[in-house]
């Protein structure tokens, strides 16, 4: 009986073991996609929902990844919200950086968002951009939402 638990869990561990090595899709390993992620600050959107009927409300958030929580270029970054409406109009709201702390105080804001009713059916796109304290931009990836039509 003992021996038989003991096989148990050996094969559950060759088994973790084994499933924590197979590569990812694409055939790069976990530990090769972090060398290959570009060094740096990125801004990453996602949006949700990505689709539904209208009216639809969606959250959008930006994440800002490779930047120090004390680098003072990013201390209160200002962030522009960009959309394009179904008919090709192209709309933004912006907020500009605002950092007033002394070097010292300094924390990065690395999350932002912003919530938005969507009254119209077809497909929108965004992005968000982010402006440092020198006015210099980190553009997002685009997301696209589509608001179907209750008939």
């Amino acid at each position: 009986m003992r021996n038989l638990a003991w096989r148990s869990v050996s094969a559950l561990f060759l088994l973790c073991a084994m499933t924590a090595t197979v590569a990812s899709p694409g055939g790069k390993s976990s530990k090769k996609e972090k060398e290959d992620a570009p060094p740096g600050p990125a801004l990453h959107l996602d949006v949700s929902p990505r689709h539904g009927f209208r009216p639809l409300t969606i959250t959008m958030t930006g994440t800002l990844s490779g930047v120090a929580t004390t680098d003072p270029d990013y201390c209160h970054a200002g962030i522009e919200w960009e959309s394009r409406t179904p008919d090709g109009r192209i709309y933004s709201s912006k907020q500009d950086a605002r950092c007033l702390h002394p070097p010292e105080q300094v924390d990065v804001q690395l999350t932002f968002s912003k919530v938005v009713t969507l009254g119209r059916p077809g497909v929108y796109e965004y992005r968000a951009t982010l402006y440092r304290r020198d006015g210099s931009k980190l553009l997002s990836n685009t997301q696209e939402v589509t608001v179907l039509d209750n008939l």
